[in-house]
């Protein structure tokens, strides 16, 4: 081994460094230095809250739309948490019964808040029924959980074709409709009872026999009651959103806009015209989730009996005038006259 020549990896004293290989040095020091200096300024995009509205009634192209929306927000990694603004009557048993299993698969995902704009009743309480949180103004109406249908008819046969049975054409006994409408509410009843119970904040004190009762009752009877969590609106439902997702940084966004998605909102007007749509297209047997305070068509109860309907409290303030000074909600229009039971 003596005998080998050994050959230095250092470049000999005498050679020197170019100035060339200097000044590419000092390039490429420079250009770490400002990737590093903009990585360090650049901040990842900070986790968004998204915010929901539902102002319609329940049927079967609105709970459709609605539900399309919330699978969405659903898969969406930059969504840490939901919040959805609320103002329904009701409508479709069905249509809303969809609603509540689509709110629960979200937020098995993410944290869900409820904020009432105004109204949440039977349907659409059941909506908000399925939220982490809840929150209502004290001034807004809450509940009536409950189920309503079209009075019921005898088995009847056709005299121009013929059926295989004497509740064919129309289903089923009126005793059998009386049934399914019980049935129905039952499971609405159970569904609430199950949420509320284990309410984190602010648990049911209502029993299951007083809830049936489906009364409807202000924002701040509903707190008392623990059909709601709190007092607020939608400034609250977002920092409640924010602490269940743990974040303390967050972007707010639109759902619908963010998701290139529509609104399901209409107009106070509309809602009602909608409703009443509802109501008179129905088939036999319909089950609806809908606030009791909005009366079936006359037109449905046979002539012979229509001199027993009696108007409800407060219906003749259902309907009113687009622009009307007194009255600006859907939910002011549902309210009682003032000085009546």
């Amino acid at each position: 081994m003596d005998n080998l020549e050994t050959t230095s990896l250092h470049r000999p004293p005498s050679e020197g460094v170019s100035a060339w290989e200097l000044a590419l040095a000092a390039v490429v020091l420079a250009a770490c230095l400002l990737a590093g200096l903009a990585l360090a300024d650049t901040k990842a995009p900070a986790p968004a809250i998204g915010v929901l509205r539902f102002a319609s009634e329940i049927d079967f192209e609105s709970a459709s739309q609605l539900i399309d929306t919330l699978d969405a927000a659903r898969r969406d990694d930059g969504l840490a948490a939901v919040v959805l603004e609320v103002s329904s009557p009701g409508g479709f048993a069905t249509s809303s019964e969809s609603i509540f299993y689509a709110l629960l698969s979200l937020r098995e995902a993410k944290p869900l808040v409820m904020v009432v704009d105004g109204l949440a009743a039977s349907g659409g309480y059941y909506m908000i029924a399925a939220g982490n949180r809840i929150y209502a103004p004290p001034s807004s109406y809450v509940g009536n959980v409950g189920t309503r249908g079209g009075r019921p008819s005898d088995p009847a046969l056709a005299p121009d074709e013929l059926s295989s049975g004497p509740y064919k054409l129309e289903g089923g006994s009126r005793f059998d409709q009386i049934h399914q409408l019980d049935l129905v509410r039952n499971s609405f009843l159970t569904n609430v009872v199950n949420q509320r119970t284990h309410a984190a904040v602010n648990p049911l004190k209502l029993t299951p026999e007083e809830l049936a009762e489906a009364r409807i009752y202000l924002g701040s009877e509903a707190v008392a009651l623990g059909l709601i969590d709190g007092e607020g609106g939608r400034p609250e439902g977002i920092k409640a959103a924010a602490e269940l997702a743990g974040l303390t940084e967050y972007a707010i966004v639109d759902v619908p806009t963010y998701l290139g998605m529509e609104q399901v909102v209409t107009s106070s007007e509309q809602m009602m015209a909608s409703a009443q749509a509802m109501l008179a297209a129905a088939t036999p047997g319909t089950i609806f989730m809908l606030d009791s305070r909005i009366p079936f068509p006359a037109a449905t109860l046979p002539a012979a009996l229509r001199h027993l309907s009696k108007p409800r409290a407060g219906a003749a303030d259902i309907v009113w005038h687009a622009g009307s000074a007194t009255e600006s909600t859907f939910a002011d229009s549902l309210a009682p006259a003032a000085g009546q039971p």
